[in-house]
């Protein structure tokens, strides 16, 4: 094979390739313009709204309807509308915006389904402050305002409670932060969770707990080591108040170290 042959192979083998990519790219083009236009058209004929968790009720479907409806133009609808029309991550922005919400998502399909999926925020205790403000702290310390919709069945903290509500602010004072550890304790413990009705904050800022069983009340003091005061309080409700009736002792104290002192 003469040298002139040799390139003149080698440069169709490049112009070869060159082709080679350039159908390549403009199949790629073709397909993603004809997705696009597919996605643009036609109109929206379903929207499927999925709701967490499913034990709290903040949100149903219609409210969610309802909402997202800011996210709408004048007179549009979600059912109708072209689905190119439709202004995705304004609709998800209508509903990030509701502080009972903790993440949002919205996307379309090329069958003309609008897909919602909202997580709302779980609380774990309702704070009644001393000039009877209430609000909810959520599992992550953060605050949140009580619904028309639905009531949480969480333990209420009542009493010296001075700290106030500001919308998505997280719990900041001594108090809070004891009420903060003590909730997150006892909703991670289903038995202490049913056990548990109420919190009182003495004006030493101790904790006092309320059962919904029996007469008595709790002196737990400060959150600190948890585990160990239910610990405590776990072994004299099977050994102690199973023999002597729930209804003996006024008050079961436990804040000293190995032991439980209770009152009649």
């Amino acid at each position: 094979m003469s040298e002139k042959t040799d390139k003149w192979m080698k440069a169709a083998k490049k112009i070869g390739i060159i082709l080679l990519w350039v159908s390549i790219l403009s199949l790629v083009f073709i397909a993603l313009g004809f997705s696009n236009s597919k996605s643009h058209s036609g109109k929206c004929q379903k929207v499927l709204i999925s709701i967490y968790p499913i034990d709290i009720h903040f949100y149903n479907r219609q409210r969610v309807l309802e909402d997202i409806k800011s996210g709408l133009n004048r007179n549009q609808k979600l059912l109708g509308s072209e689905m190119g029309d439709l202004n995705i991550p304004k609709l998800e922005k209508s509903l990030q915006e509701k502080p009972l919400l903790e993440s949002v998502e919205v996307y379309g399909n090329l069958e003309g389904e609008i897909n919602i999926k909202v997580q709302q925020r779980k609380p774990i205790l309702r704070v009644i402050r001393y000039d009877g403000t209430q609000y909810y702290i959520d599992q992550y310390g953060i605050k949140m305002p009580l619904s028309e919709h639905f009531t949480a069945h969480v333990p209420i903290a009542n009493g010296n409670i001075f700290e106030r509500y500001e919308r998505g602010d997280s719990v900041y004072s001594f108090v809070g932060n004891q009420l903060f550890k003590i909730a997150s304790f006892v909703d991670k413990q289903p038995f202490y969770k049913a056990l548990i009705e109420q919190i009182f904050v003495r004006a030493d800022n101790e904790l006092i707990l309320v059962p919904t069983v029996g007469s008595q009340f709790i002196v737990f003091g400060d959150a600190n080591e948890p585990e160990k005061k239910f610990r405590k309080l776990l072994v004299f409700y099977q050994e102690g108040l199973n023999r002597t009736g729930w209804n003996k002792y006024k008050s079961i104290d436990l804040r000293f170290e190995g032991q439980v002192i209770c009152k009649k």
